[in-house]
């Protein structure tokens, strides 16, 4: 589609002296003879005629005019500008090639802002296979994701970025390895001058929950068991389709404990939810099988004498992760800025009561 040129030329004499007597008494009030016989107005008319003649001067965008106008947008070598100069070619090439490169000011090709390294992740492998496409990023400046985890937030990295990426394979997908070197490949040469780029995979926050759900009349033990850990799994998912908004589990995003109690009261024949435990919490380099993920301070449900009951001991995750009331009731689990949330429930983390 070629650039719409707009019409500058319209303005007439007659409109230009018309408008000039009319402001007269508002600006000069003292000023009450109109007549052409005026001096004043023999000037008014003068001056009407040469802006005439500037603004029919402006509208007339010559060929040299627009191919100087176009080495503005982009480069133009010295055969492109003899062959758009030369006369036999239509001035219809000339506005096309003005059209793509006004065009092409609008498409990202510099990695500047947060926002320019998040979109170019995810557009450089918008053609890739499935398995192989980049579905989420976020950008951190002044931080090196790539040095140690208890480093990261304590010693500061002027001059660095750090881009996560999320494949649309999930977590622990294959090829991950491969397509963060590829991103960060392509993304080394649109960077600042300066900038140490970096790109990794997403840190996990691993969390397995226990629930007791009481069921509605007509519902057995184990009816609803399925349902509820899939409702789970969906709205905590780091993939697009999950989170608050449907996006994906935003990164460094608390998790409170009431939004496990209200998404597990929507599913069909749960008639309340009686009680919910974080029961283990771990790291992304730790198993939640291991022992340190246990989270602490919880009597009753689910809880393991001597593990769960503890009030101190090594926490692999580190305390200022859980937020708790007075009476040691966990109320929030928070994540690190760069961290992303990852649910695993097992079938025997629920248990339901009949009626």
């Amino acid at each position: 589609m070629p650039l719409e040129v707009p019409n500058l030329d319209d303005r007439g004499y007659a409109d230009l002296v018309a408008e000039a007597i009319a402001m007269l008494p508002r600006h000069a009030p003292e000023w009450t003879n109109h007549n052409a016989s005026d001096p004043g107005i023999t000037l008014v008319e003068l001056l009407a005629y040469f802006t005439e003649l500037l603004i029919y001067r402006l509208n007339r965008v010559t060929r040299e005019s627009k191919l100087r106008f176009l080495q503005l947008l982009r480069p133009v070598d010295a055969i492109e500008r003899g062959r758009l100069a030369d006369p036999a070619i239509p001035v219809r090439e000339l506005d096309d090639a003005l059209s793509r490169a006004v065009s092409d000011l609008k498409r990202r090709q510099r990695a500047v802002t947060r926002e320019d390294y998040e979109w170019l992740a995810t557009a450089l492998t918008a053609d890739s296979p499935p398995g192989r496409r980049i579905v989420r990023a976020a950008c951190f400046d002044g931080v090196n994701l790539e040095s140690p985890e208890d480093t990261v937030l304590t010693i500061p990295s002027p001059g660095h970025v750090s881009v996560v990426i999320v494949p649309d394979s999930g977590p622990g997908g294959d090829g991950t390895a491969g397509l963060v070197d590829e991103v960060r490949r392509r993304l080394e040469p649109m960077r600042l001058l300066g900038t140490r780029l970096h790109v990794v995979e997403p840190r996990y926050l691993r969390l397995a929950v226990g629930a007791l759900l009481g069921l509605k009349p007509g519902f057995e033990p184990g009816s609803v068991r399925v349902a509820a850990l899939q409702e789970l799994e969906a709205y905590f998912d780091p993939l697009p389709g999950g989170g608050p908004d449907q996006t994906g589990w935003p990164f460094g995003r608390a998790l409170y404990v009431s939004e496990i109690y209200e998404r597990l009261e929507r599913v069909v024949g749960v008639d309340s939810v009686e009680d919910v435990r974080v029961l283990r919490l771990s790291a992304a380099d730790q198993a939640l099988s291991d022992d340190r993920a246990a989270v602490g301070i919880q009597i009753g449900f689910r809880s393991t004498l001597g593990v769960d009951t503890r009030l101190g001991g090594d926490d692999a995750t580190g305390p200022e992760r859980l937020i708790r009331d007075p009476w040691g009731r966990l109320l929030a689990v928070c994540l690190r800025p760069h961290e992303l949330l990852l649910m695993d429930v097992q079938t025997d983390d629920i248990t339901e009561r009949a009626p």
